[in-house]
């Protein structure tokens, strides 16, 4: 051999180019191989519009591999169950979270029955039971009205509605929601107003919606709260008038109840 160095150095380079190529193939099969793993995917099985609750009828697991599933898309049935669309989903397209919204995210609107409208009403805790009203309890609706003229009070007292599903107390819904703690935790949270809130939300029909709107104009409304073991749904009743309620004919002053002012200091 005439030059054993230069041999040696070519050599050398073949060795390092063949290393360098063998470990770019390891690599680029080690990554096909990754990309090519099937990974199990939620997928619509059907058209979803915005803003529809999801059930198990409308998806299904498909494998896809890695490379084509979207970083987002879920890969169980049961992470979609009792959620909602936020945005449309096509048939055959990947069910991502990033479309989904939780009920406690979606608000009240979420729990409205359809064709049916959410009305407040305002409430103390003499027109509340006591404040034991809560969400999922059903109440009747009972207004009082005076019908006198001039200092002669005819006040009567009618059922408006009867068997009304409340949606909410204050802003408690009745579900609970999950908080996350300073240490990444997660912990559920029952909501409650403890009797401190102003408002019940019902479910009415827009028709009987502007019937409140306006009996809370025209009168004082009471809830009254119903059984949990009630049977009948509407009960025949007739008007309280002062009359009936105390059993004399004469027409009585209307003694209004005080009004209470809260002055605070400070500027608040």
């Amino acid at each position: 051999m005439k030059n054993p160095r230069r041999f040696l150095i070519a050599l050398i380079v073949a060795f390092i180019a063949t290393f360098a190529q063998c470990r770019y193939i390891t690599v680029r099969e080690d990554q096909l191989l990754y990309d090519s793993e099937l990974m199990p995917t939620l997928v619509a099985t059907q058209n979803i519009p915005a803003r529809f609750k999801l059930d198990e009828t409308m998806v299904e697991v498909t494998d896809i591999p890695r490379k084509w599933r979207q970083p987002k898309a879920l890969e169980e049935i049961e992470d979609i169950l009792g959620q909602i669309t936020s945005n449309p989903i096509i048939e055959g397209e990947q069910v991502m979270s990033t479309k989904l919204v939780k009920p406690d995210e979606a608000g009240l609107a979420f729990y409205v029955p359809k064709k049916l409208r959410a009305v407040a009403i305002a409430v103390d805790q003499f027109t509340a039971v006591g404040g034991h009203v809560k969400p999922g309890n059903y109440v009747d609706v009972m207004g009082s009205f005076d019908f006198g003229q001039n200092e002669k009070s005819d006040i009567r007292t009618v059922t408006l509605f009867q068997n009304v599903w409340v949606l909410s107390v204050g802003s408690d819904i009745g579900q609970p929601t999950v908080r996350t703690l300073s240490d990444g935790e997660e912990e559920v949270v029952q909501s409650t107003n403890e009797g401190n809130f102003k408002t019940i939300t019902l479910a009415v029909t827009p028709e009987e919606a502007q019937k409140i709107i306006l009996a809370q104009q025209l009168g004082d409304l009471t809830l009254t709260l119903r059984s949990l073991w009630e049977t009948e749904r509407f009960v025949k009743l007739d008007h309280a008038t002062i009359h009936s309620t105390l059993g004399i004919p004469q027409k009585v002053r209307y003694r209004q109840r005080p009004t209470w002012q809260i002055i605070r200091t400070g500027g608040f």
